[in-house]
């Protein structure tokens, strides 16, 4: 029958045995000296002989006998060479198993907190049609924990609108996967909503709302310059409003205009999308990743991205 529970005698043998302990006296007998043994594992000859006078004595038995320069394994040693063995092989085994499973549990890619991109619903729908194995666990975050968790290698790829943080290291790859002209979203009860056509003028009427600043720095920056490039220095709106849904209630409550891309969300009934002569210019999204990512998954990904593209 076996033994359910450990003495008090055998459990404070095994706490004093380690693990490297055991490695080395596999190498020693398989060495078959203790130079070459110590070489062999990268260690002093007197830390080996060390390490193994503990292991006896934790055992309370002699593993080996030493005659002259021959080594010789006692009885209790051929019953723990065997023993240590299977424990070693079977922590292989396991240490293998575990780095299996961290890869058969697919891909930790990033995608936007503020907008949902129709462009990334459709990739990720095609790519566990074609690799149902394959399960991508998907991390929402801003860009600025996006790009932390990128560099840090929390993710193996993540999707970003254009241009991304600063703090986004320029070791990372990318791909752009859409594009799309950036629209005026206002309230049709605005009487400039019934231009056909916005011009600068007609925007230096309007409050915008833009993502705070320190949000995405970056990409609010590249949006306000969109905006004065129409001649006119925009009158924005100071609120903590992230996401574009949010944005869109303010628009339909009359409180400003904001930046939406056709295609990314849908629009309001009592909301209109306009066009600006000249262009604010246009809305990119692009996946980024670790150039020096070891999950194979990420390749099949990448892959399917670019065929999306080229769609």
């Amino acid at each position: 029958m076996a033994r359910t529970a450990l003495s008090n005698a055998t459990f404070a043998s095994m706490r004093r045995l380690s693990v490297r302990q055991l490695i080395y006296f596999r190498e020693l007998h398989r060495s078959g000296s203790f130079s070459k043994a110590a070489s062999a594992l990268s260690i002093s000859q007197p830390t080996l002989s060390q390490q193994l006078a503990q292991l006896e004595d934790s055992l309370g038995a002699v593993l080996i006998e030493r005659k002259g320069r021959l080594l010789r394994l006692t009885p209790h040693g051929k019953l723990l060479l065997e023993r240590s063995k299977r424990v070693l092989d079977l922590l292989s085994a396991t240490i293998e198993e575990f780095a299996e499973l961290s890869t058969g549990q697919g891909l930790r890619i990033g995608m936007p907190s503020y907008l949902s991109y129709p462009v990334i619903s459709l990739l990720l729908g095609e790519f566990r049609a074609a690799h149902p194995d394959i399960s991508p666990f998907m991390i929402e975050a801003t860009a600025e924990e996006m790009s932390r968790m990128l560099n840090e290698g929390e993710l193996d790829a993540g999707f970003m609108s254009l241009p991304t943080p600063a703090l986004l290291s320029e070791a990372m790859d990318s791909l752009i996967i859409w594009k799309a002209d950036y629209r005026l979203c206002m309230s049709k009860a605005h009487p400039v909503a019934r231009r056909l056509v916005l011009t600068g003028q007609d925007i230096a009427k309007l409050d915008i709302v833009l993502a705070p600043p320190d949000y995405h720095r970056t990409h609010y920056d590249y949006q306000l310059r969109g905006l004065r490039s129409l001649g006119i220095e925009p009158r924005i709106v100071h609120a903590e409003v992230l996401t574009t849904q949010s944005h869109m209630q303010l628009a339909s409550a009359g409180l400003g205009a904001c930046l939406i891309s056709e295609g990314t969300v849908p629009i309001p009934d009592d909301l209109v999308l306009k066009h600006t002569d000249p262009s604010i210019g246009s809305h990119r999204l692009a996946l980024f990743w670790r150039v020096d990512s070891s999950n194979p998954h990420l390749r099949t990904f990448l892959s399917a991205a670019r065929q999306l593209r080229q769609s």
